[in-house]
């Protein structure tokens, strides 16, 4: 009887003794993974909202909801035909206006030929009166020597002399003020001639009214340019489509978001209970585990804890019907992955700074990455260096070369020039192209277009002038086949054409160089002629160009440095002459390639807003790649004294330029085939 009661006891209580295990075993295994005393935390995504400044119609919409979209990208095109209609009216303007000059300054110079021929005539004129006179003068010299003879030998009155001596006296008079004429003569022309050369190298009073209007125009375009950039939005952060309000044709108002996008996660926000309120300060350790995964945490500090006890985020309470109060803190993550918008983990802090564990371990991760985000791996051999996102719908269409950069700060973006565009021995090849980076290093899959020449080769710098105008300059130099076509010897001036860009003006300095002969080429440094011309650094200053050569260098193995001071000159008349091309100074800028000092020539030139000049070097004959990067305090030319600021070992630095980020350079490298890498660095010591 005893035994059955106990045996009845059991069977009663075996449902309760089998959910005690069962909660033991969760608990258990719960210990194991994550702490029991774990803080909820979620991370969380900032949305971006995309709206226009001003009423516009909805012409097209480059992104569909889940699409991953980089800084800088395009994602709706407003209608433009009412501001493209204004500015096509302006450019025939400015056109009209820019044809005026040259017809003005040819209408002038003609004149001014005329008028220096004809003081050539009369100087001329003079000149043979002065000599007839000097002739007349000997002559009558002699009869008067011969009259003197006759009247000592009484064979001749003095009356003969007479005569002769007032035909002297006249000769004399025009002896003497012939010099001071034919001295004013040679004043007036070299006059004229200073002038004639004036005229090209500067406006002047005769172009002044056209000059002015035509400036007025082109402020007018920018207005309009920059009017017509605020109809195509763009993306300020990367991250990816969660919402897309309107469709092509709709009516968007100003501030009313078309699409919205959330930001890749970059922090987790802990809700620290009431009851732990005050035991979480800023730069506690915490370790974070991801809900629902296995796998190492991650690791961090808190950045920021909220100042008071307020009511948490509602998915932060347990019960929708029962508020939950305490602190929100923000924890930055000792090692950057990628998280899921929304993502929930369980967080316990540290007091104290002890040194953050080591990342996870390859093929282990903890967190989910978003679908298609790129990634952001540094190039071998250059850890601190950032390798581009380049997309791959652009390297289907284009090779992408980096060897120039110029900053578009009102654009947020970076403008980039490749050597090569388009495909090899393709019929794209070529094809003239810029393409567009943004601050973190995205490229824009779409290439930014160079509208009035059919083809870019080799072009090796880019950098902004005066009135939004920018240059390109094509390197000058032969091709790995031993040919240079008259596209690898473009200097071109583009001013903004909507999205793109449109050629301005263009010269071909190889040419001119060749034209200009032996003497010209050897004051600039070119002694041999241009066949081992290579230019690869450009810069602007004061209204001047500025070209850092490659090769070849001087005897002493200085790079050289040309300065162009009236590039309109070139690029307008299309000669050297009134141009004022000079060889300005010489560096030396060697580079070590594998561990050898190696004669450097320039690949890229930047001043700096502190008026002194950067220099990015890479070898100039050698085979390999290497660089480095150089500074000179006070750039003034003659033979310049850079400071060495960094190597770049098995790195080919082919542009630099002031950054988008405040008080630092950035530094292209040109990987090949590989995706190409940047790097900022500070310039203000």
């Amino acid at each position: 009887m005893h035994l059955w009661r106990i045996r009845s006891a059991l069977s009663s209580a075996t449902p309760a003794l089998t959910m005690l295990g069962t909660l033991g075993l969760a608990a258990w295994l719960s210990r194991s993974s994550s702490p029991s005393d774990g803080i909820l935390a979620f991370a969380q995504a900032d949305t971006e909202m995309v709206a226009t400044v001003e009423v516009g119609r909805v012409a097209s919409i480059e992104v569909d909801v889940g699409d991953v979209v980089a800084p800088g990208q395009v994602l709706v095109a407003l209608d433009s035909g009412a501001i493209d209609a204004e500015l096509a009216v302006a450019r025939a303007e400015e056109a009209r206006l820019r044809a005026m000059i040259p017809a003005e300054h040819a209408r002038i110079d003609q004149e001014l030929e005329a008028s220096v021929e004809q003081l050539k005539l009369e100087l001329a004129r003079e000149l043979e009166e002065q000599r007839r006179a000097r002739a007349e003068g000997e002559v009558l010299a002699s009869e008067v020597s011969r009259v003197k003879q006759l009247i000592e030998d009484k064979q001749a009155s003095h009356d003969a002399l007479g005569s002769l001596d007032v035909q002297r006296a006249g000769i004399e008079a025009i002896a003497t003020e012939k010099p001071r004429t034919i001295q004013l003569l040679r004043a007036q022309i070299a006059a004229a001639e200073e002038r004639r050369k004036r005229l090209l190298q500067q406006a002047g009073p005769e172009t002044a009214k056209i000059e002015a209007d035509l400036a007025v125009t082109r402020r007018e375009i920018e207005q309009l340019e920059a009017q017509r950039a605020q109809h195509t939005l763009r993306a300020a952060h990367g991250g990816r489509v969660s919402a897309v309000r309107k469709r092509p044709g709709d009516v968007a108002v100003a501030g009313d978001p078309i699409v919205e996008i959330a930001s890749a996660p970059g922090r987790v926000i802990a809700c620290v209970p009431e009851r732990a309120a005050l035991h979480v300060e800023a730069g506690d350790a915490a370790t974070i585990w991801a809900r629902g995964q296995d796998g190492a945490p991650l690791t961090g500090r808190a950045v920021t804890v909220g100042p008071v006890v307020g009511q948490l985020p509602l998915r932060c309470w347990t019960d929708l019907n029962v508020p939950v109060w305490g602190r929100e803190v923000t924890i930055a993550l000792d090692h950057p992955v990628e998280l899921l918008a929304g993502q929930a983990f369980d967080v316990a802090f540290t007091r104290g700074a002890s040194p953050p564990p080591a990342p996870p371990a390859p093929g282990a991760p903890v967190v989910a990455a978003a679908q298609g985000a790129p990634a952001a791996a540094p190039p071998a051999g250059a850890a601190d260096a950032i390798r581009m996102t380049v997309p791959a719908a652009l390297r289907q269409r284009s090779r992408f070369e980096p060897s120039g950069i110029l900053p578009r700060p009102a654009e947020g973006r970076y403008l980039l020039v490749s050597d090569d565009t388009g495909h090899k021995d393709a019929e794209d090849e070529g094809v003239p192209w810029l393409f567009a980076m943004s601050a973190a290093g995205a490229v824009d899959p779409e290439p930014v277009p160079v509208l009035g020449v059919k083809e870019l080769a080799d072009i090796e710098s880019i950098t902004a002038g005066d009135g939004g105008d920018v240059y390109l300059l094509s390197s000058q130099g032969y091709s790995a086949k031993g040919k240079r076509k008259k596209a690898r010897t473009a200097l071109l001036r583009l001013k903004q054409d909507g999205r793109g860009f449109r050629v301005d003006a263009e010269a071909y300095l190889a040419e001119l160089l060749d034209a200009a002969g032996p003497a010209a080429l050897a004051e600039l440094g070119l002694p041999g002629g241009t066949r081992p011309l290579e230019i690869e650094g450009m810069a602007y200053r004061d209204g001047a160009l500025y070209f850092g050569l490659k090769s070849p260098l001087d005897a002493e193995g200085n790079a050289l440095i040309w300065r162009l001071g009236a590039p309109r000159a070139l690029l307008e008349g299309r000669r050297l002459e009134g141009a004022g091309l000079s060889l300005w100074a010489r560096a030396r800028v060697d580079v070590e390639l594998n561990g050898a000092p190696t004669p450097g020539g320039i690949s890229d030139l930047c001043f700096l807003p502190d008026g002194s000049l950067a220099i990015a070097s890479t070898p100039s004959t050698a085979d390999g790649a290497a660089g480095s990067l150089f500074h000179v305090l006070r750039p003034e030319g003659g033979v310049l004294s850079p400071s060495l600021v960094r190597r770049f070992p098995g790195q080919k630095p082919e542009g630099i330029s002031l950054a988008l980020s405040p008080g630092k350079l950035i530094v292209v490298f040109d990987a090949g085939a590989e995706a190409p890498s940047f790097l900022e660095l500070p310039w203000q010591g």
